[in-house]
């Protein structure tokens, strides 16, 4: 018959080869898992009784979660970007994500020479979301600068990254233009599986996950051949009943705007009151819809007795959108 030392030589010899095993055959711990060095300890305990003896002994095998290497990056604009032709400082807005289960910071790179598109974007900056609005704030947001400000992300964190570049001139209507934003680890990078000693947090071991610590995405501009139409009519009545444009008439200006062959971004309409007239207060709208004569909220205003100038903003409109009518009154001093 074994020894007790024996059997219990032997419990730890199969113990070590399931933990063995364990290791070997666990999936890759990603963002969602645990945090790169934190300390895993296992204690067996055995009872026994020798000659009416009791007793007992333990052991305990510990080891330190090493950490995973992912990254994503991801291109956010809703549709190809509407450009002009030539263009400057248009925004592309991209999604870098720490997928890894520790602290990592990036380097960052734009290409845009590549294949299957009509035109190279000229690259101008790559700027950090400074205030994490997701949206490129100028004279706020961060320009990157290579190996000096690489953004330095958490497990599961995420910061948006602007890439603004120039359109170059000359281009047709539909021309595509390409640019790829990419993030690499400065803590590893290379072959998924590959391991780096030490190079990880808290002294462990970094290993490169399936990103192979690297990734990128394509953002695309499209050259537009928009049209703004603007067309403006006057209707008169005279203090006579009339339609004459005499001293105390009323002018009613009527403004209709659209656009065809593709998106118009930004649209503002501004139109001076006339010299020798008077806006009539409360009189302007936007498709029928009354406007405050102050800058305040809504689209539209009159500015003040300074300025005298009926402004309103349209924002984006494309050849789907509805023609946009202004009006407004004036009377003839």
């Amino acid at each position: 018959m074994k020894t007790l030392t024996a059997r219990i030589a032997n419990h730890w010899l199969q113990l070590s080869i399931v933990l063995l095993f364990a290791l070997l055959l666990q999936k890759p711990v990603f963002a969602i898992g645990t945090s790169a060095g934190i300390d895993i300890s296992n204690t067996v305990t055995v009872d026994y009784a020798i000659g009416g003896s009791s007793g007992s002994a333990t052991d305990s095998v510990t080891f330190r979660v090493d950490e995973i290497v992912n990254v994503n990056v991801s291109w956010q604009d809703a549709a190809n970007i509407d450009v002009s032709t030539p263009d400057t400082n248009q925004v592309l807005t991209y999604l870098l994500t720490n997928t890894g289960n520790g602290v990592d910071d990036y380097r960052l790179s734009v290409q845009n020479t590549l294949a299957g598109d009509q035109f190279d974007p000229v690259l101008v900056n790559i700027y950090l979301d400074a205030n994490a609005n997701g949206v490129y704030n100028p004279g706020v947001d961060t320009q990157y600068i290579f190996g000096t400000n690489d953004p330095v992300l958490g497990a599961d964190a995420s910061l948006a990254i602007f890439v603004l570049n120039n359109i170059p001139a000359s281009l047709n209507g539909g021309d595509l233009g390409n640019s790829q934003l990419t993030a690499t680890s400065n803590t590893a990078s290379g072959t998924p599986g590959a391991s780096f000693a030490n190079a990880g947090d808290n002294n462990t071991t970094a290993v490169v996950g399936t990103s192979g610590g690297s990734s990128n995405d394509i953002g695309i501009y499209e050259v537009t051949t928009a049209t703004v139409s603007l067309v403006k009519s006057v209707v008169i009545s005279d203090p006579l009943g009339g339609n004459q444009p005499m001293p105390g008439a009323t002018m009613t200006y009527s403004i209709a705007v659209s656009v065809s062959g593709g998106t118009a971004s930004n649209v503002v309409i501004t139109d001076p009151i006339p010299a020798n007239t008077t806006y009539t207060a409360g009189t302007l709208t936007l498709n029928a819809g009354t406007l405050t004569d102050v800058v305040d909220t809504d689209a539209g205003d009159v500015g003040d007795t300074t300025v005298n100038t009926v402004t309103v903003n349209l924002g984006d409109l494309t050849p789907a959108s509805p023609i946009q009518t202004i009006t407004f009154e004036v009377i003839i001093n």
